[in-house]
């Protein structure tokens, strides 16, 4: 099958990047050290600052530097690819998540936002129900149009989200009934 869509990316650019945060949080540290006694008077609760940000810096140094050994040394591939039949997906980054549906059998692509755990989540759900979790937010140079469009392409019948990078609030039941009682939309 000739692909339609298809995105890779290989742990290794993850673990530049998290070598980079390593680095930024670093400078920072050391950038308080420097200007911090300069702008406050107060040396008691600068020496409990100090305290603490030395043992924190260290901590999260070992876990972003212990993280992207762990990206370089795997660096498994991310990939997402859509062929006139199939949806495939893996994302081998904690879980190592891999699925494939046929393009029939999708219904829709949802994109929502949980106003409980304030975060986004994207969706495919299936003809029978099932809900199967795409993590393309957190891809970087993931293209949703040109992803959308070969999921049109391969068929027509799909919902898509009415824009490319809007989520749709989802409330709990409650909150619904309490929003409705004040006449407020959904």
């Amino acid at each position: 099958m000739t692909a339609i869509f298809t995105y890779t990316k290989r742990q290794r650019s993850s673990a530049a990047l998290l070598m980079l945060n390593a680095t930024v949080a670093l400078l920072l540290y050391f950038a308080a050290h420097r200007y911090l006694p300069n702008l406050s008077n107060d040396k008691a609760a600068l020496a409990e600052v100090f305290y603490i940000l030395d043992i924190v810096i260290w901590l999260v140094e070992a876990v972003l530097v212990a993280l992207a050994a762990w990206f370089w040394f795997e660096n498994k591939t991310i990939k997402v690819c859509v062929t006139s039949t199939t949806l495939c997906y893996c994302d081998p980054t904690f879980s190592d998540i891999e699925w494939q549906v046929k393009i029939a059998d999708i219904a829709e692509i949802k994109q929502v936002t949980d106003t409980r755990r304030e975060y986004s989540s994207n969706y495919i759900v299936l003809k029978n129900g099932d809900r199967k979790q795409i993590m393309y937010g957190n891809y970087k140079n993931f293209d949703r149009r040109a992803f959308f469009d070969a999921l049109l392409f391969a068929n027509s019948d799909i919902v898509l989200p009415e824009k490319t990078y809007s989520y749709k609030t989802q409330r709990p039941a409650w909150a619904k009934r309490i929003r409705k009682k004040f006449g407020r939309d959904e």
